[in-house]
């Protein structure tokens, strides 16, 4: 078979360009540090390293959602210490209210004082997260949860909703409590029923919590005052004409279908008093009561008004501690789902490791054994271009 000159060249070219792309892939895997530079290298070991890949950057973005619950519910967890701590001071001043020895200016001044409290009992309620969201509002973080202040009472406009982060594969942790678990849903003193006052009314009397005596209906009443020492009772559920009436006497129980309820004070015509059934009321509402027991009763009504007033203050108190021990197991479950997902990665780099990683020693001993086998097709390829009939003619 004869050899021409082209396919010296040719050939000549072809073992360069394989010697040359051998070199560069050693070199290429010395500069990456990995084992695989193209899939080709190791279909298997490369597909494998892509799931692995995947699951290890799912666990890593799982990892933000844990460091983000975590700071949220931190957040959450000092304000609750707040709000417990206001309570319990709140209970302190009422019971100093009941020293028998202090003057109406030493009442006054507790007074002035828990409506100060009541305003900060407000502002904690409204309280912004780390994201500029109102942290006790629901969903709807944009809007100011807890409206109004002691005079004309305060009112949730939140929704009931939790706020969730994905925190594992299979963990979806709140990272929330909507305002209303917190502050509306307080337990009441008797469990049955809540008394309030009429906001139209212009006497200075108060109402206190009430108690069941027998079988109560659950219909809602009116006591209305027909004269500043005259009440009259209605069922507003099935309205007719008064169902009770009396005379007044300031501190006196008056009963009806199964309850009774105190009145204190100086009510005026027309002022009314509302009882409607339910076994709960709201941090604001029963802050706001004790107040006015304290501006209003006479000293020998205001122990018993004191004695209900740190009853809901208690259950206030209980409910707050609820859920920052629920908040406080979350955060513990984050802590653990950490330590899982920490491990995971990793064992994820572990296996990344395996799969791709360079073998340095073998990479550089390859490098030399390719360096090599250049130079030696190099030099091949001279001395076979440099044979020719003129080198032997004289």
């Amino acid at each position: 078979m004869r050899i021409s000159t082209n396919m010296i060249y040719a050939n000549g070219t072809q073992q360069f360009q394989n010697r040359a792309s051998e070199l560069l892939k050693i070199q290429q895997q010395l500069s990456t540090g990995k084992r695989i530079v193209t899939p080709s290298d190791d279909p298997i070991a490369s597909s494998t390293s892509l799931l692995v890949s995947q699951a290890k950057g799912i666990n890593s973005q799982y990892g933000v959602n844990r460091g983000n619950a975590s700071t949220a519910l931190a957040a959450e967890d000092n304000v609750l210490g707040g709000v417990g701590d206001l309570v319990t001071y709140v209970k302190e001043r009422v019971v100093q209210a009941g020293n028998g020895s202090y003057t109406r200016a030493d009442i006054d001044a507790i007074s002035t004082d828990l409506k100060a409290n009541f305003d900060s009992l407000v502002g904690l309620a409204n309280s912004r997260d780390a994201t500029g969201g109102y942290m006790f509002a629901g969903f709807q973080s944009d809007t100011q949860p807890f409206v109004g202040d002691a005079t004309s009472g305060v009112t949730y406009v939140g929704d009931q909703g939790a706020r969730s982060l994905q925190v594992s594969e299979s963990r979806v942790i709140p990272v929330s409590d909507p305002g209303d678990k917190v502050f509306m849903k307080i337990p009441n003193t008797n469990g049955k029923f809540n008394t309030s006052v009429a906001a139209t009314n212009t006497g200075r009397a108060i109402i206190d919590d009430g108690t069941v005596t027998g079988t109560f209906t659950g219909h809602s009443y009116a006591l209305r005052f027909t004269s500043a020492t005259d009440y009259e009772v209605y069922d507003t559920t099935n309205p007719g004409p008064a169902i009770s009436t009396g005379t007044y006497t300031s501190g006196q129980p008056i009963a009806f279908d199964g309850i009774q309820v105190t009145v204190a004070g100086s009510p005026a015509t027309g002022d009314e008093f509302d009882v409607t059934p339910g076994g709960y009321t709201d941090a604001f509402t029963s802050m706001k009561k004790m107040i006015d027991a304290l501006d209003i009763a006479s000293s020998s009504e205001l122990p018993t008004f004191i004695a209900q007033g740190l009853d809901r203050m208690d259950k206030t108190l209980d409910n707050v501690l609820q859920v920052r021990a629920s908040v406080g197991s979350r955060m513990n479950e984050i802590d653990s789902i950490e330590n899982v997902g920490s491990q995971a990665n990793v064992q994820y780099a572990a296996t990344l490791s395996r799969l791709g990683d360079l073998d340095y020693a073998d990479a550089v001993s390859s490098l030399s054994q390719r360096t090599v086998a250049l130079q030696a097709a190099q030099q091949a390829f001279v001395k076979t271009t440099g044979l020719s009939l003129f080198n032997y003619l004289s």
